[in-house]
């Protein structure tokens, strides 16, 4: 029996399921920030890092709060915006910025957006990888995109992730851990870049 497609298995998830697996995305596309930065010394790392951090003990410290739109606030003014670059890294660092923003909106209770945005961190890992083989001429449109190795890892990634969250019964401290440490384990980030 074929399983859902990731998407539906994204919203099937309970509402700190869903944080949790867009955080491990996230965690693989974070580097990409990282490395952007480092090259171009615009934006700062530490930013996005520390709200990715929030975002973890939000989801096993029942009495931790985040200020969501404070934390917004922060991202978006570390978001790159030259608009006279089309580099692959500018592209990929913008993505990681608004998948934490999206991220962080699901943590907001009054959020009327949630339904669209609980996957958005998922569209745009793997909308970062189809941008890199259509600019690196490996595939010329999305439909060739969706086909080649790279988007199949991805995919295959993704959907492990989820076989390891819907195994996990209680998101505790103990459990998120294990969640960050096996987006981590293979030290790669979403384009394959190894960190």
């Amino acid at each position: 029996m074929q399983k859902p497609s990731t998407f539906a298995r994204i919203r099937a998830l309970s509402p700190k399921q869903q944080i949790a697996f867009n955080q491990m995305l996230i965690e693989r596309m974070l580097p990409n920030y990282q490395l952007y930065t480092e090259l171009t010394s615009q934006g700062d790392y530490s930013v996005l890092q520390t709200v990715s951090e929030l975002i973890w003990q939000s989801l096993y410290s029942k009495s931790f709060k985040v200020d969501v739109q404070l934390q917004q606030q922060k991202i978006e003014e570390q978001i790159p915006s030259d608009a006279k670059s089309e580099s692959l890294g500018l592209y990929a660092a913008i993505d990681a910025g608004m998948a934490l923003i999206a991220n962080l909106s699901l943590l907001d209770k009054q959020n009327e957006f949630k339904h669209k945005e609980v996957t958005l961190p998922s569209v745009l890992s793997q909308g970062t990888i189809e941008r890199m083989l259509i600019t690196s001429a490996e595939v010329e449109n999305s439909k060739e995109a969706l086909q080649h190795p790279h988007m199949q890892w991805e995919i295959e990634t993704q959907n492990e992730f989820l076989d390891s969250l819907e195994r996990i019964k209680q998101l505790d401290k103990s459990a998120c851990q294990q969640l960050k440490a096996l987006a981590l384990q293979d030290r790669m980030t979403n384009l394959g870049i190894e960190f």
